[in-house]
């Protein structure tokens, strides 16, 4: 029964005589012969405004009544939404997605600093975003093959995944992707670096958020050391040589002191990982996915310690096996967080394990953890990646030399880390001590 309904009862309930006026089985005795005096209209009055007075109370119920029923039924609707309002609702997060995204480009005197590029041609340039244009996930999207036109310049295409808000009670997952899409546009906007992947044009569109990079052809560093082959998959890449591994450790040092220290105000990664890492044909590697990334500058950073660092106060965000203890500790981001993350990147170039492995025990699931360990009781070749140890007795005082670079890099405490200017000096200092092969590739 509905809830006005029921007051309207209870209003009538109260109105009937109560058992104390009743007698003789529940007859009424019959009232007093009215008595006419001088008074009588003043009581008249009396009653009527009473009277007047109790239906106004009774309406004013009904309407408050009225009114929560209303509100009851509206926020059910919320929770019972039904498929067809489902998809309005991803619409409208979407559309709220893009004019927020476009505000911001605005805002920062970006809208005009890239090429901007249309939905329409995006989607045709991607063949309407195919499956099989699909080069892979990851960073809030999914990136796929793209010909630009009018010259069909290979792209590649990430799309941002934009989710409806589930309520709103509850920050909506949108303002996430809104702020991942910006941040790459503004940040990737400002830097030029010949390791670093390029961003080229963008797009905000009320249908989808997408980001257009430098197509860089030969998959991710991951890929080429975590080999694996499946029934369907292709076959793994061969194993990369210790030389190109060092160039490639090289080359992404290079991109990080250049994020550090080459461009005001600095840049955090803050997600450096082998994913993050892309290969090119000659197997030179380049720093990608800056959706996590942040500006060392106010209002975010504040100057503290002996040195006045920058340090940005923020939540941990980050990969497992990658992320640095100290940030996760103190929420205090620093460009040391990047170089613990590089340090994990320099331990599977020498190993080709992955960072985390719930296989291995459980003190040794980090990779970082496991390999410390080992280099402490000088057991390091027990943890070299076989096809590094197979190319012999030459090579390996630069691995023991990376290894024990790297091991600085990933120390708990933020202070004994190198920078990322000194890891770049150090490892160009070990590329010396390779033997002079040909077909090596520098940094």
């Amino acid at each position: 029964m509905r809830p006005h309904l029921l007051l309207l009862l209870a209003a009538a309930a109260a109105a009937l005589p109560s058992p104390a006026d009743c007698r003789h089985g529940g007859h009424h005795e019959p009232p007093p012969p009215p008595k006419h005096n001088g008074k009588s209209g003043s009581s008249a009055l009396t009653a009527a405004l009473a009277v007047a007075a109790s239906l106004l109370a009774l309406v004013l119920l009904y309407l408050c009544a009225a009114i929560a029923v209303r509100r009851f039924r509206s926020r059910g609707a919320v929770g019972r939404e039904p498929p067809a309002a489902a998809g309005s609702s991803s619409s409208s997060s979407s559309s709220s997605a893009a004019s927020r995204a476009a505000a911001f480009l605005r805002r920062n005197g970006l809208q005009h600093h890239r090429p901007a590029f249309t939905y329409e041609q995006l989607r045709a340039a991607t063949a309407g975003f195919d499956a099989g244009r699909k080069l892979g996930d990851g960073g809030f999207g999914t990136v796929f093959l793209a010909y630009l036109p009018p010259s069909g310049r290979p792209a590649a295409v990430k799309r941002l995944h934009v989710p409806p808000s589930p309520s709103p009670s509850f920050p909506s997952a949108s303002a996430t992707i809104t702020k991942s899409f910006c941040n790459e546009v503004l940040i990737l906007s400002a830097l030029r670096h010949p390791h670093l992947v390029r961003l080229h044009g963008f797009c905000a569109d009320p249908r989808a958020l997408l980001l257009v990079y430098d197509f860089v052809p030969n998959g991710t560093l991951s890929h080429h050391l975590h080999r694996r082959a499946g029934a369907t998959a292709p076959p793994p890449p061969p194993p990369l040589p210790w030389r190109t591994r060092l160039a490639m450790a090289a080359q992404i040092a290079s991109a990080l002191e250049y994020l550090h220290f080459g461009v005001k105000p600095a840049v955090v990664h803050r997600d450096v990982t082998s994913s993050n890492i892309f290969v090119e044909a000659d197997m030179r590697a380049r720093l990608g996915d800056f959706g996590l990334s942040r500006l060392l500058a106010p209002p975010d950073a504040c100057s503290t310690g002996a040195a006045r660092e920058l340090v940005c106060c923020t939540a941990p965000q980050g990969t497992p096996g990658y992320l640095d203890p100290d940030y996760h500790r103190s929420f205090q981001l620093t460009e040391k967080s990047d170089v613990y993350s590089f340090g994990v990147v320099v331990l599977e170039l020498v190993t080709g394990l992955r960072p985390v492995d719930v296989g291995r025990e459980r003190r040794d699931v980090t990779l970082a953890d496991w390999v410390v360990a080992k280099i402490q009781v000088g057991e390091l070749r027990e943890v070299v990646d076989p096809p590094v140890l197979g190319e012999g007795p030459g090579v390996m005082a630069s691995v023991e030399a990376v290894a024990e670079l790297a091991f600085r890099c990933v120390a708990p405490d933020k202070d004994d880390r190198p920078d990322a200017r000194e890891v770049l000096a150090e490892l160009r200092r070990i590329q010396t001590m390779l033997p002079d092969l040909p077909g090596g590739k520098g940094s």
